[in-house]
């Protein structure tokens, strides 16, 4: 699937799976979704990919810099909840063994360790280390991640270091299937940011 159909469907799951209850919680997941939700394709290897793995980099930033620009201007919660559950050393520490396994991963063929189920719980451990709160977001948008490759031509290796793959054959990374899952997650999105926003203020 291309990276834009991975990044609707990624947080469209993390925000039906996890239905924040609060805008600090909903700005964390739609955040920590999309980072959760494109962190896989960072073992692409052609020139093509290669500029997926450069919107990989761009969405982590602008998401780091939105969040840090939402607590600033609003005061939303986010860094009094950092500070409660979490410290700047653990985040120094978790974040750079994070860069390690993704270096790791990169190095990696395609849908093998990045789209694999010990992968999903080790950087979800690690994303744990990080901020605790935030970890069912990228865990949701991660294993979207994994299952919708499933339905592309070529074997996502889910129990690797096993060789065995699940493939299931039934569309082309970039074709039909692919545009259809974006439109229907931007769609399922909006739906659930704008109901929870009304239950928040409004209920």
């Amino acid at each position: 699937m291309t990276g834009k159909t991975h990044l609707s469907v990624g947080t469209a799951a993390a925000v039906c799976v996890t239905q924040p209850q609060n805008l600090s919680s909903l700005l964390l997941c739609l955040g920590t979704a999309a980072i959760g939700s494109v962190i896989s394709d960072i073992d692409v290897t052609t020139s093509e990919s290669r500029d997926e793995l450069n919107k990989i980099t761009v969405i982590t930033v602008l998401v780091i810099a939105a969040l840090a620009f939402a607590e600033w201007k609003w005061n939303v919660g986010i860094r009094y909840r950092f500070q409660k559950e979490s410290s700047i050393y653990r985040l120094t520490v978790s974040f750079l063994i994070f860069l390690g396994v993704c270096t790791f991963g990169k190095n990696q063929p395609h849908r093998s360790f990045m789209h694999s189920l010990p992968a999903l719980v080790i950087l979800s451990g690690i994303v744990y280390g990080i901020f605790p709160d935030i970890t069912p977001y990228f865990s949701a948008a991660m294993l979207s991640h994994m299952l919708i490759d499933m339905l592309n031509y070529k074997n996502v290796r889910i129990l690797y270091p096993l060789k065995f793959g699940i493939s299931l054959d039934l569309c082309h990374a970039d074709g039909l299937v692919s545009k259809a899952l974006f439109h229907a997650g931007m769609a399922v999105l909006t739906i659930m940011v704008l109901f929870l926003l009304y239950r928040m203020y409004f209920h």
